[in-house]
């Protein structure tokens, strides 16, 4: 790989999460929120117990030797709010600090050992009323405390070589920790006075700072993750050795179906690409979802990118679900391994996504034979796509407000929603309902196949018949999508599913709701036309009308329809409303 001047880019961050060996001591079968290490749970009055420190450094030991011996350089933890002791807060948050700072003293000791650069994470801005009540909010007196944390932190802890910092999004409602983040960057100037006084605290101790442009579309800054004209809005006159900006691949989340955001190919900056090996919107690890050829194609179109430094592969974190095999540690997921494995490959070699996969597999599963193996996990790379998705919907490239539509709607995490709403939507926008119903009917051969292999695969049984089972049952759930939605089919459904879940009571939940919507068909497309459109550019009718009104307008849809939103929407991430800011 190398650029139009005949020299080869670098390429030396290779950025893996460490948060599997946190979650190790509090997983217990139950859902949960996978989008951070779960540190407030491993306190009991502002102390870690002794056994729990020992379990998550003799964890942190196995795993940063096998991520290091994959190829990983640098590993990330959660995160600065927890390690930061502020003069104001009082006695038992104070306590709970210093019980942090003690195991993290271990923890980078580990990651240190192992040859690994150390990156701790952080919101803008971690949150508690201390903090609040120190700030009052405003914008500089929160500039002037961040600054603090960060000096704070590479005195105590010189060893951490860099800070990862998000803007986009806020720890989830269902979160309860002492540091409960909120969003305080609401535009492109106000992100530019926020760089150019943190940037000289990084180069004077010659950090770094990773500047996460992922966000959730809420205010004027919220698609800097797309739009290249916020980005150098944000970015103007920002020239730094220490500044590294990260783009998730697409302009939208780690879903299949989005093309390479085009800008990161010539961007000035230097820059990582996030990629996720624990694919949480196709199955958490409980089937194959191989990513090799998604960042095969990633890769070759970014060969030549001068500026590309490496990539952040998520491989524990990310999303809510009850599903909780560990990466790397006991009980793991081979197939997380297996997408782990290949994203370091891909981007450190000239290997192909089916070299790496033959190559994986013939080392994992030797009983099996590598044939038998990557079969299987070449069957359900196909059927993700055709029946995880809705291909001719995926497809298509939709927006609304700041944000482009999600490739996938109808299931989410360890959810799969039926509902009125989305049988409208996948009807409006999927011309020929019939030709993918003929298409589904080809799927149903290939799992008759697949089924076949599974029974002459040594491993991972259960699970796999978990996944056959469940994408049986949602050809079943797309007929109510893509053909008649009446009271014969709502029977047939609420049959297979009390038949799979006698099966599987730890399987995928699904959320059905078969009252009527409101909305009358006549008016569909008129609906859509007005608030969704085609291309990424918005409209003057966005800018003007669309964004603003919606503000306001979101809290009495939510009122009139309340009963339609799904429970998954209400309990989970971080909330409706913050998508309407």
């Amino acid at each position: 790989m190398t650029s139009e001047s005949g020299t080869k880019p670098q390429r030396d961050l290779f950025i893996i999460d460490g948060s599997a060996p946190f979650f190790a001591p509090v997983v217990d079968g139950s859902r949960q929120n996978w989008s951070k290490a779960p540190l407030p749970r491993l306190t009991a009055h502002g102390r870690i117990p002794a056994k729990t420190v020992e379990r998550i450094c003799a964890d942190l030991t196995r795993y940063c030797r096998r991520v290091r011996a994959i190829g990983y350089t640098a590993i990330t933890f959660d995160d600065l709010a927890h390690l930061t002791l502020f003069d104001f807060y009082p006695y038992l948050l104070s306590r709970t600090v210093h019980a942090y700072q003690k195991l993290f003293r271990r923890v980078f000791k580990i990651a240190h050992a192992a040859g690994l650069k150390i990156f701790l994470t952080s919101d803008l801005m971690f949150w508690n009323r201390f903090i609040e009540q120190h700030t009052r909010g405003r914008d500089r007196r929160l500039r002037e405390l961040f600054g603090e944390a960060l000096e704070r932190l590479f005195d105590l802890f010189p060893k951490v070589d860099g800070v990862v910092i998000r803007i986009g999004e806020p720890d989830g409602i269902d979160v309860d920790s002492p540091f409960k983040s909120r969003l305080v960057i609401r535009s492109a100037r106000q992100c530019k006075r926020w760089l150019k006084e943190l940037l000289p605290r990084f180069e004077a101790r010659e950090k770094l700072l990773i500047f996460r442009t992922w966000g959730l579309g809420a205010y004027s800054i919220g698609d800097i993750n797309w739009n290249e004209r916020t980005q150098k809005r944000a970015f103007a006159g920002i020239d730094s050795p220490a500044f590294i900006v990260s783009h998730k691949y697409g302009a939208g989340d780690f879903f299949r179906y989005l093309p390479l955001n085009d800008f990161i190919r010539h961007s000035p900056h230097q820059q990582i690409i996030e990629l996720q090996a624990r694919r949480e919107y196709e199955g958490f690890g409980v089937f194959p979802a191989y990513v090799g050829r998604q960042y095969q194609a990633l890769r070759d179109q970014l060969a030549d990118c001068p500026t590309l430094r490496g990539i952040s592969v998520w491989c524990q974190t990310g999303g809510w679900s009850h599903f909780d095999r560990l990466s790397f540690l006991d009980d793991s997921s081979p197939w997380n391994e297996l997408n782990v494995v290949a994203a370091a490959q891909l981007f450190n070699s000239e290997r192909t996504a089916e070299e790496i996969l033959a190559g994986f597999c013939a080392v994992r599963f030797p009983e099996a034979g590598p044939e038998l193996a990557t079969g299987i996990v070449n069957e359900f790379d196909i059927l993700i796509d055709q029946l995880w998705y809705f291909s001719p919907f995926a497809g298509q490239s939709l927006w609304f407000r700041r944000l482009r539509v999600p490739p996938l709607l109808w299931i989410f995490w360890n959810t799969i929603l039926v509902n009125r709403a989305l049988r409208l939507v996948f009807s409006t926008f999927i011309a020929d309902g019939k030709a993918v119903r003929r298409e589904d009917r080809r799927q149903k051969a290939r799992l008759r196949r697949l089924t076949k292999r599974v029974a002459e695969f040594p491993e991972e049984r259960e699970d796999l018949q978990l996944a056959l089972d469940t994408f049986n049952l949602l050809i079943a759930l797309r007929r109510f999508y893509l053909g008649k939605g009446g009271k014969k089919r709502e029977k047939k459904i609420a049959a297979k599913l009390e038949d799979y879940r006698l099966k599987h009571p730890q399987g995928f939940f699904v959320e059905c709701d078969f009252s009527p919507f409101r909305f009358r068909w006549i008016t569909t497309g008129l609906f859509f036309s007005i608030f969704i459109r085609r291309r990424a550019r918005y409209r003057l009718f966005d800018r003007l009308f669309l964004i603003p009104l919606t503000v306001w307008l979101f809290p009495a849809l939510k009122l009139w329809q309340r009963q339609r939103i799904p429970d998954i929407a209400e309990r989970q991430a971080a909330g409706l409303e913050l998508f309407f800011r």
